[in-house]
């Protein structure tokens, strides 16, 4: 199944969809990660091609599906959507995909309910624990920012304070805040746990007291320096279709916004 409105040629396409179904073999609290991109496809045709609230008719979008990937072929394939001048939108699989699939030359904004700044989970540096800190050792203190931390263990706080890693959180959280990022090019990457789980209770490690609605409107306003963006951590297994169909109303939404 292909995403919904994703009707477009790779060769004629602008936004390019594609699933990277990976998950650590040792996830922190709810497995199943891996089933997210089929999900996220078929909770996407629940919605009419026209956009009622940003005016904007997908159908017209030039949206391709090229599918799901594996890891290593979903790094290699981002970076050719990008070097070809198309906008890759990725869905994960488990947050330690980005730092994996990173492209160069872009500042990274995270929307996560954790601060995954550990410096191993389990003897695992790579684990989805770790993403944010991955992150950071790659592109430097000066192009990350995460926002609507509301989960970390002491010491990732404290690192997090001693060694510079910019972050915000949920109760400070404000969408204008978007408007003072001065990255030129953003690779943003949502953790669906960002959201509140009313609003998405099928993630892998939910946290209460999360954000709404309310992120819309920050990637609307970021959204014409995004280049490459992934959803990452639905986990279907303990969903109702609810986080789902929200990360395929993400992903339309944005192409909306990139094409105002």
């Amino acid at each position: 199944m292909k995403f919904a409105d994703a009707e477009e040629s790779y060769e004629d396409a602008k936004f390019v969809i594609f699933g990277i179904p990976y998950e650590d073999a040792e996830m922190s609290f709810r497995k199943g990660a891996s089933f997210a991109p089929e999900h996220i496809r078929y909770e996407s045709w629940n919605y009419e091609s026209y956009d009622l609230r940003n005016n904007f008719d997908l159908s017209k979008a030039k949206i391709n599906d090229a599918g799901n990937f594996s890891l290593l072929e979903g790094k290699k394939f981002l970076n050719k959507v990008i070097s070809e001048g198309k906008i890759p939108i990725i869905m994960g699989g488990a947050h330690s995909i980005s730092p994996f699939i990173l492209p160069g030359d872009a500042g990274v904004v995270i929307l996560d309910a954790h601060l995954d700044f550990r410096e191993e989970y389990l003897g695992d540096k790579n684990s989805h624990a770790c993403a944010a800190r991955r992150i950071f050792e790659k592109v430097g203190k000066e192009n990350i920012i995460s926002f609507g931390i509301r989960s970390a263990c002491r010491e990732e706080i404290e690192d997090a304070k001693k060694i510079g890693f910019k972050h915000f959180y949920a109760w400070d959280f404000k969408s204008q805040m978007a408007e003072e990022i001065k990255f030129d090019k953003i690779f943003l990457s949502i953790d669906m746990d960002v959201f509140d789980p009313c609003f998405a209770p099928g993630v892998s490690n939910p946290e209460p007291f999360g954000l709404g609605y309310e992120i819309f409107d920050f990637i609307k306003i970021i959204s014409k320096k995004v280049i490459a963006m992934d959803i990452v951590e639905v986990c279907p297994p303990y969903d109702d279709g609810r986080t789902s169909l929200l990360a395929a109303r993400i992903i339309r939404d944005f192409i909306s916004f990139k094409n105002f």
